[in-house]
């Protein structure tokens, strides 16, 4: 992509992060975003369809974000390792991601969020488990919603146990699972 086509989309997504903080989804505009960016409305629209679309590629940016982080940092297991990982990255970038959280009131980010960690959790599930008493879907599926439930408390509460405090909780919560997903690591 051309290094100028690549510097204003970053300033359209910076902007858009700023107004977001500031007014919230439903008030800002996309002349608000132009006159921030000092670029014309035609550059915005030439970029982005609209204000939803602007949205939908921030979250889709920022979700690949956590997701690249992790993948480098982790393996594919349940694992101290790759929890720990995940909240050090959302720790880093705490105010983003409450942004994103919080402000978008039809819950874009978390979905698209739970939708690439359910992903993950079923490849580890179907791969790793050899125990048939959990069904994969609902093992699959109560993971997540524990994962993804603890990471939004976490944020919304602004951090109020350290990385490690709520890594332990979740090793301990999900023992019953991990035992029999981890024992098969190689």
């Amino acid at each position: 992509m051309d290094r100028r086509i690549q510097k204003t989309r970053h300033s359209i997504m910076n902007t858009f992060i700023d107004l977001l903080a500031e007014k919230g989804f439903e008030k800002i505009t996309i002349n608000d975003i132009a006159e921030r960016a000092n670029i014309n409305r035609g550059t915005v629209y030439l970029h982005y369809v609209d204000k939803f679309d602007l949205l939908d590629k921030c979250i889709e940016t920022y979700v690949e974000l956590l997701l690249q982080h992790c993948a480098n940092s982790t393996d594919t297991y349940l694992s101290v390792s790759a929890f720990q990982s995940v909240f050090e990255y959302l720790e880093k970038n705490f105010t983003i991601y409450k942004l994103l959280l919080n402000n978008e009131g039809v819950g874009f980010f978390r979905n698209r969020l739970y939708a690439l960690i359910a992903q993950t959790v079923t490849e580890v599930v179907g791969i790793k488990s050899e125990n048939s008493a959990f069904s994969n879907d609902v093992t699959t599926h109560f993971l997540t919603s524990g994962f993804i439930g603890v990471l939004e408390w976490w944020i919304n509460n602004s951090m109020p146990c350290t990385v490690q405090e709520a890594v332990e909780q979740l090793m301990y919560l999900l023992e019953p699972f991990t035992k029999h997903l981890v024992s098969h690591q190689p």
